[in-house]
């Protein structure tokens, strides 16, 4: 079976080594990307996927010579996820960030609150929170195991 993961990240170097390691050690998954809540949100409308996986803070619009990106949702990523489950889409979301804290308006949370709150709310549908850190390696076995378990 061949799993289809929407990776919506606006940093180019994570999403690249997040999505060289999926190619790696899945050669059959397709990995479509995103780079803001907008245009991660317009994939969702138009395609389906088997995974989600979300960057926690994300640009509002793709950013480009000429485009800024628009206002930075510091849980963008959380937005896009419950905007998921409200509209009942059946896929699987994960976040992964490389941020241990959240601040926004005075909405203050950490990387376990946020967590604890997105399994709370989105039930079966979330499969996990991982944090990603380029010098450690405990993100890609985190990531593996969610594909692994999509897969089975």
């Amino acid at each position: 079976m061949s799993l289809k993961i929407l990776f919506v990240e606006d940093n180019h170097h994570k999403r690249g080594r997040i999505t060289d390691f999926i190619s790696n050690s899945f050669p059959e998954v397709k990995v479509h990307e995103a780079y803001s809540f907008t245009s991660g949100w317009q994939k969702l409308e138009n395609s389906f996927y088997d995974l989600v996986l979300l960057d926690m803070t994300l640009p509002t619009y793709d950013r480009s010579p000429a485009e800024s990106g628009g206002r930075v949702r510091i849980f963008g990523g959380k937005e896009i996820a419950r905007k998921i489950f409200r509209n009942k889409i059946k896929t699987s979301v994960a976040v992964i960030t490389q941020f241990n804290s959240f601040s926004d308006k005075g909405n203050s949370q950490n990387f376990d609150d946020l967590r604890i709150e997105m399994q709370r709310d989105l039930g079966e549908t979330f499969k996990g929170m991982i944090f990603y850190n380029s010098s450690v390696s405990t993100w890609r076995d985190e990531l593996a195991k969610i594909i692994s378990e999509l897969d089975a």
